[in-house]
């Protein structure tokens, strides 16, 4: 029972000074991107129906982004969880999706106690390594995590760690903060599509929130929920299969920090495991010169299909978590992107027309043609072999950091204009030199 205390003891003791520059580099690449995303998320429905509710609670703690209120500091986490998960444009990593979890429980508890820059970003490099430690222990399965969403179920615990730090908890509160949050964790993979799959990182972001300030006020929780029996790790994260799990390989790498090797940024508005394709898509595009009409049929061919990409769209948002309607959309217009995710663009005549044209295929040859498979697209009488490479953003290709706040200053520009948007991209990319981040979240809320 001593990995909760030795994972408790290195969140207390991480250090700016300890981290490479590369990881304290993507680290706040990491937090840009993610508040940028969080504000593009605003205006649509999941973020407002959650406002909605909220706006019954009265609290003057936290900001929520891109608007003048403030709220309690965990409603603050759900709803800027949400708003950054929204638009599935938020970045990924071995434990799903970190920052969209990480940030907002930063900002929130951060906020709430006028913690300086250096302290914010300490713990979210400790929230990220307390994710990737929690991931590295149970082996990759074809049914990887038994329909759970990992975001939902390693989130709440890398909340509670980010929210725990800034608290100053002790190594001892801190499990109990991480055991709280344990009974929190969860999400179905079969909610994919719908406004729920975007709750899922505002309800882990506002559930280990909550946790630490529990465990601050003496509020107790099995210390060694982690890994005892019917604990988090043989309950929620290996379901009772315990072959292959190994403990010591969450704590045998604390200290060598892993979000440069790990960090992935997304270029289009939707699932990670598609943006490869669509990549291969808008090449064919402007290599072939061809367009959609002139094609009669579009294999997508990947080594390994996951449960929840099999599904044809049925709308905007189910959109997002397949090849085809993205792929379809590069093919189409050139571009993904925001727009293209909404009910008026699904309903195209020329979408409905040509879905039709589109298989997707588990193929493990496919790897043959390309690191991520193949397009087969059949057109005039011949095949194409498109191949589909590891994207830009990947931790194996990593993007330009002028690209990350190119894409930050499009995101936030919508909401709180050009100028403001670059102003703060500059802040947010010397937060360590912050003493209080309440200025800059003053400006990124309109209230200056």
């Amino acid at each position: 029972m001593e990995f909760g205390q030795t994972l408790a003891e290195y969140v207390k003791g991480v250090r700016l000074d300890k981290v490479p520059q590369q990881d304290i580099e993507i680290a706040k690449l990491a937090i840009l991107d993610q508040v940028g995303v969080a504000l593009a998320g605003v205006g649509e429905d999941p973020g407002v129906k959650v406002q909605d509710i909220v706006n019954r609670c009265t609290a003057n703690e936290a900001t929520v982004l891109g608007t003048p209120r403030k709220t309690t500091t965990w409603l603050a986490a759900l709803i800027n969880g949400t708003l950054g998960h929204t638009l599935d444009f938020d970045d990924c990593s071995s434990f799903g999706h970190p920052s969209v979890v990480l940030v907002p429980a930063m900002l929130a508890t951060g906020e709430t106690l006028d913690r300086s820059g250096r302290e914010l970003l300490e713990a979210y490099i400790a929230g990220y390594e307390v994710g990737e430690a929690l991931s590295r222990i149970v082996p990759r399965r074809a049914d990887q995590f038994h329909g759970l969403h990992s975001t939902a179920m390693f989130g709440p615990l890398t909340s509670a760690t980010v929210s725990g730090r800034l608290l100053g908890l002790s190594a001892v509160q801190q499990r109990h903060a991480w055991g709280i949050a344990a009974s929190q964790a969860g999400g179905i993979t079969g909610n994919f599509g719908t406004h729920t799959k975007p709750l899922h990182g505002g309800i882990a972001s506002q559930a280990g929130v909550m946790a630490a300030e529990l465990a601050a006020s003496g509020f107790e929780a099995n210390p060694d929920a982690l890994d005892a029996p019917l604990g988090y790790i043989s309950s929620v994260v290996a379901a009772g299969r315990m072959e292959g799990v190994d403990i010591g390989k969450a704590t045998a790498e604390l200290g060598q920090w892993h979000i440069a090797a790990t960090w992935r940024l997304k270029k289009y508005p939707c699932g990670y495991i598609a943006q490869g394709a669509i990549d291969a898509a808008l090449r064919f595009r402007e290599q072939s010169g061809l367009r959609l009409e002139d094609l009669s049929s579009v294999e997508i061919r990947v080594p390994h299909l996951q449960p929840y990409f099999r599904v044809r769209p049925t709308g905007e948002f189910s959109g997002k978590f397949g090849y085809e309607y993205p792929v379809a959309c590069a093919l189409l217009d050139g571009e993904v992107v925001k727009k293209s995710f909404s009910d008026q663009a699904f309903n195209r005549p020329e979408i409905k027309r040509n879905l039709t044209k589109f298989k997707t295929l588990e193929d493990p040859a496919s790897k043959e043609h390309g690191p991520l498979g193949v397009l087969v697209i059949t057109a005039k009488g011949k095949t194409i072999m498109q191949p589909i490479e590891i994207p830009l953003g990947d931790a194996k290709r990593p993007v330009p950091p002028a690209q990350v706040v190119e894409k930050y200053v499009r995101n936030a520009g919508e909401v709180v204009g050009t100028d403001v948007a670059k102003q703060t991209a500059r802040k947010l990319l010397e937060i360590e030199t912050l003493s209080s981040i309440r200025p800059l979240l003053d400006r990124l809320a309109k209230r200056s």
